[in-house]
């Protein structure tokens, strides 16, 4: 355990210290002692305040950095030492943080799926005990589902891949013969003759259609499906987002 030098006085229930009462009550407490003189119980109290305080606050930057904190007259060190307790008092170990630069601050590592260690850093490993970040590289977060039935059957940590929900159905399609139309659903550029490129051959690129009740068969066509030409397209599925990189507070 952490050692702080910084003890409180006079904390004994039967210490010889000046009640509250009597304390709020005294005329000197906002001048002074400046004549006569004080009675011990009084500067008990006094001492007692600014002790409790200060052994208080060590006592939470020792925690928050499980570092051990002297009494060596170094106030600018202690400083340093209680901004980076506060930061780290108010974000535990482990959870995941945007920053926006390629490098951590000091204290802090990626989480980019690399091992550390557990006797290094214990308060890590209480989040992560088998000693590895999460890889969040290129990676949204989700809640865990947690029995809500959303997303069931996921445990925490684990990884899951992309996916859409099932597009099916069908449909009689009436797509113009002009090359310019703007749907998902379009034809391979003919005019408005049916079944006739522009350059006046005939279209082969589908199989025979029609033929029922005596009628010969005519040569059909392809209709094609491209969502690009309403919506941007990429190789996945994602949301409108900002990069950051993901770190952990280690210690």
């Amino acid at each position: 355990m952490a050692t702080n030098n910084f003890k409180a006085f006079a904390l004994d229930p039967n210490a010889n210290v000046t009640s509250q009462v009597e304390w709020e009550a005294l005329p000197v407490l906002l001048s002074g002692f400046s004549t006569g003189k004080a009675s011990s119980a009084q500067i008990n109290k006094a001492i007692r305040q600014a002790t409790f305080i200060a052994s208080a606050v060590a006592q939470f930057v020792s925690d928050a950095l499980t570092q051990d904190i002297f009494d060596n007259g170094d106030s600018q060190a202690f400083v340093t030492l209680l901004k980076q307790a506060i930061v780290n008092g108010s974000v535990p170990a482990g959870i995941p943080m945007p920053w926006p630069t390629t490098t951590p601050p000091a204290g802090w590592l990626k989480c980019n799926g690399a091992n550390f260690n557990t006797a290094t850093f214990p308060l890590l490993a209480k989040a992560y005990p088998s000693g590895k970040l999460p890889d969040l590289r290129g990676e949204f977060i989700r809640g865990w589902d947690d029995g809500r039935g959303v997303d069931s059957g996921r445990a925490l940590l684990s990884a899951q891949g992309d996916a859409i929900r099932n597009i099916k159905g069908e449909q009689s399609l009436s797509v113009p013969y002009n090359g310019k139309s703007t749907g998902v659903f379009y034809n391979n550029g003919k005019n408005a003759n049916e079944g006739i490129y522009e350059d006046g051959s005939f279209i082969l690129d589908g199989p025979p259609v029609g033929g029922t009740g005596g009628l010969s068969p005519s040569q059909g066509e392809k209709i094609y499906f491209d969502a690009s030409r309403i919506v941007p397209v990429a190789s996945e599925n994602r949301p409108r987002n900002v990069a950051f990189n993901y770190i952990v507070r280690a210690a």
